[in-house]
């Protein structure tokens, strides 16, 4: 991995951690110290011994695959901080809005969620197929680095980490509860069905919006922006990390179409959530690439640096 790179995105993270450190005073929030220690002095360690893989052991494959899982682990701490301090602004919920936009592009939600139900195997499909998160970005991480291409790993992590911030951006300007409470619906409606974020959320949004004290204890947070789909936005950045690898290539493909499918029930997204969400994947997706080959680019050297050995072996 450069060097250079994984400064920068370690750069990335603990400038996200400092903005909610100085933030967390002004809200009603809290935390629990060790929730936030724990998992970013784990990733920490990643980091530095990917360090020395790397610069001591020349095994830059490993280092890849710990300096990403490094990562991945430290943002998500520092991210979900962030998205739950964001909610506390308490802007206006925008479900009406959202739901009379898919309306309005002719996508009936109901009709979507009673033709699942009508098929309880599709809806475990769909059910596993969203709680594959976590598994997939560390076999991909793992398979991607030690096979050799850890940049498409590290295109991942990257653009996972800016899709976040923006979606948290967005999300805290135009929050949103979800279609399972926007419509007051009950597991009655949906007897076949286990939605596996229906309702998860909505105590933590509700408190982090009331104005009371709220404790956070960040190893037991939920996924509390509804739009843009950060879910739907993962699935596309696994599927694109996926396809760099001749195995994982179509697994991938599969499973994470099947999550973005998921995502309107088992996470309660409105379509316009679902679209948004991908929209913003693919563009961090191509300004990771772009950053990355950037940062890996080694200036070029003048000639009168150039020894006169190695000029010498130069091809006449």
């Amino acid at each position: 991995m450069s060097i250079r790179a994984s400064i920068a995105s370690w750069t990335l993270i603990f400038g996200v951690l400092l903005v909610s450190l100085v933030w967390l005073p002004f809200t009603n929030v809290s935390i629990v110290p060790m929730s936030l220690i724990g998992p970013f002095a784990a990733g920490a360690a990643c980091a530095m011994l990917a360090g020395y893989y790397r610069i001591y052991r020349a095994e830059s494959k490993l280092a890849d695959g710990l300096d990403c899982m490094g990562q991945v682990m430290a943002f998500m701490i520092a991210g979900v901080l962030l998205s739950y301090l964001a909610s506390t602004l308490n802007f206006p919920e925008q479900d009406a809005a959202f739901y009379a936009l898919d309306r309005s592009l002719g996508l009936d939600w109901l009709a979507y969620l009673k033709a699942v139900d009508a098929r309880p195997w599709l809806g475990t499909i769909l059910g596993l197929a969203y709680a594959s998160i976590l598994p997939q970005i560390i076999i991909l991480v793992i398979v991607l680095a030690f096979s050799g291409r850890g940049e498409a790993a590290r295109v991942m992590v990257l653009a996972m980490m800016l899709a976040a911030l923006i979606s948290i951006a967005i999300s805290a300007v135009l929050p949103a509860v979800a279609m399972f409470v926007h419509l007051g619906l009950t597991p009655a409606d949906y007897p076949n069905l286990n939605p596996g974020a229906a309702f998860v959320h909505v105590a933590d949004i509700k408190a982090l919006r009331s104005g009371a004290p709220f404790l956070v204890d960040l190893s037991r947070t939920e996924g509390i922006i509804t739009f843009p789909s950060y879910h739907a936005a993962i699935a596309l950045l696994m599927l694109l990390a996926g396809w760099a690898h001749p195995w994982l290539r179509w697994p991938f493909l599969v499973l994470n179409l099947l999550m973005i499918a998921s995502t309107p029930i088992d996470g309660g997204h409105y379509f316009v959530d679902v679209f948004a969400g991908l929209a913003i994947a693919l563009l961090c997706h191509v300004a990771a690439r772009r950053f990355l080959a950037a940062s890996s680019v080694k200036p070029a050297t003048r000639p009168a640096e150039i020894s006169p050995v190695l000029a010498g072996s130069q091809p006449g």
